[in-house]
């Protein structure tokens, strides 16, 4: 352990999680910035910062220059704590955004870290970087960025306590006090966590970077973000966050990564049996398509799908109830004044089926195979009807936020435009050939993102 022969080593994407003092600035921790304006962190050095007022003050250092950057907003994972019911268990992994507060210096690029998802592996040496902060004199702080290394040792995949529920690693390094919320990285320079806590001469506990991927928070840079909750699977989609690896965010917020073979043995390994479901054993009870049967069906099928799903999606949209719908067009921000007024509503879809994805194909009594299906509806069209009196008491909210308003007498209708995405049982017969039946099992609303607008900024 030691430091750095210059702090530019590893670029500005290490940062100082620092406070400002009577005699000036104290540096509480460290942290690592993987997009513009989006900061990882550990929750317990946020936890040092008053909760009101000012929070902490993010530096980043160029040759001779700073770059200094102010918190927006922070989101991490909480859950009920297994011992008090009136306490939470909170992930030491946060998701901070924050704003550019200095000058630009834009002769200089903006350093990210590259995300990896991985667990690293027994014996593997990583590496960590952050910042230890010495005395103030006169005003004028002094900061030593370090650098540690050392061989991952252990495993926790179910985390190692409440203080670090996540999935976290031992590795066999020193770490020291400021350090905390660091950036651990492998030899390649790939981000794979950060330094969450460590006794003196090590080890040092690493929480890996999973959580993270299931995390949105809002504030971040509207020069290059789009408006609202940002998520780093969102940043890989707009080039600004690098990530390597298989991981996908579903509509639930359920994410999936797949890792190595020698990785998967270790994750089973030090994990509690409990949590451990393997392939082998549910196709004992359960028979499913393996993955080169999964795309020949999908190949074959995919066309009867969509005309299935898609009419399986309209015809839910409209057995809703009135208060189902109003729950569906609250989802584009519009007044609940305006929901009440609605007495009649249809549904039609205007650009058809986005998207589809096959999850899974699952043979049942012997001829019939249920498939699970995902897919969008592109531009889900309602067209509703309301009272002519209403519509001119409120005629300009009802304009804001609806199209193509009609005045009929005593009755005035008008249409809004959503994205609505679903999932779908289907039952198909081989010896038929056809899809008997089609259920929707899940449906909702997504926002449309301001893709086009981010990247040309």
């Amino acid at each position: 352990m030691g430091s750095m022969d210059s702090l530019h080593q590893a670029g500005d994407s290490i940062v100082a999680m620092a406070t400002m003092t009577p005699e000036g600035f104290m540096v509480i921790g460290s942290g690592v910035m993987v997009g513009p304006g989006l900061i990882l962190c550990a929750t317990h050095v946020l936890d040092e910062f008053p909760k009101e007022g000012a929070g902490p003050v993010c530096l980043t250092f160029l040759p001779g220059r700073a770059r200094a950057w102010l918190s927006r907003g922070r989101t991490t994972l909480t859950g009920p704590s297994d011992f008090d019911p009136n306490r939470s268990r909170v992930s030491d992994l946060t998701l901070m955004s924050c704003s550019l507060n200095s000058e630009a210096h834009e002769d200089f690029p903006l350093m990210l870290a590259p995300i990896k998802l991985a667990l690293p592996l027994i014996g593997e040496r990583l590496w960590a970087f952050g910042y230890r902060h010495g005395d103030i004199v006169v005003g004028t702080s002094s900061l030593t960025p370090c650098v540690t290394s050392g061989l991952v040792t252990a495993c926790f995949p179910q985390g190692r306590g409440e203080r670090m529920p996540a999935t976290c690693i031992e590795v066999a390094m020193d770490s020291i006090g400021g350090m905390s919320g660091g950036s651990v990285v492998n030899d390649d320079g790939w981000l794979v966590g950060i330094i969450s806590s460590s006794f003196e001469g090590g080890p040092t506990y690493v929480t890996l970077l999973w959580d993270a991927l299931r995390l949105s928070v809002s504030g971040a840079p509207q020069s290059v973000w789009p408006e609202g909750d940002v998520n780093l699977f969102m940043g890989r989609e707009l080039g600004l966050v690098f990530i390597k690896g298989d991981g996908t965010l579903d509509e639930k917020g359920n994410v999936t990564i797949t890792l190595s073979t020698p990785e998967m043995e270790q994750l089973a390994k030090f994990s509690d049996p409990i949590h451990v479901t393997r392939r082998d054993a549910l196709s004992c009870t359960r028979k499913f398509l393996d993955d080169a049967q999964l795309e020949s069906f999908e190949e074959k099928w995919s066309r009867e799908m969509e005309e299935a799903a898609s009419a399986a999606a309209l015809e839910h949209l409209g057995r809703l109830t009135l208060p189902s719908v109003c729950e569906f067009l609250a989802a584009a921000d519009i007044h609940a004044n305006c929901l009440t007024s609605i007495r009649h509503f249809s549904v039609e879809d205007f650009e058809g089926l986005e998207d589809p994805a096959v999850i899974s194909v699952e043979e049942r009594e012997g001829t019939t195979l249920t498939v699970s299906y995902s897919f969008d509806l592109l531009s889900v069209i309602w067209t509703v009807e309301i009272s002519s009196t209403d519509y001119f008491s409120r005629a300009a909210d009802f304009e804001e936020h609806f199209l193509n308003v009609a005045v009929d007498g005593e009755t005035t209708s008008m249409e809004v435009i959503q994205r609505c995405f679903f999932e779908a049982e289907l039952l198909f017969n081989p010896v038929s050939e056809e899809f008997t039946r089609a259920s929707i099992t899940r449906s909702g609303v997504k926002h449309r993102r301001r893709r086009d607008q981010a990247r040309s900024k």
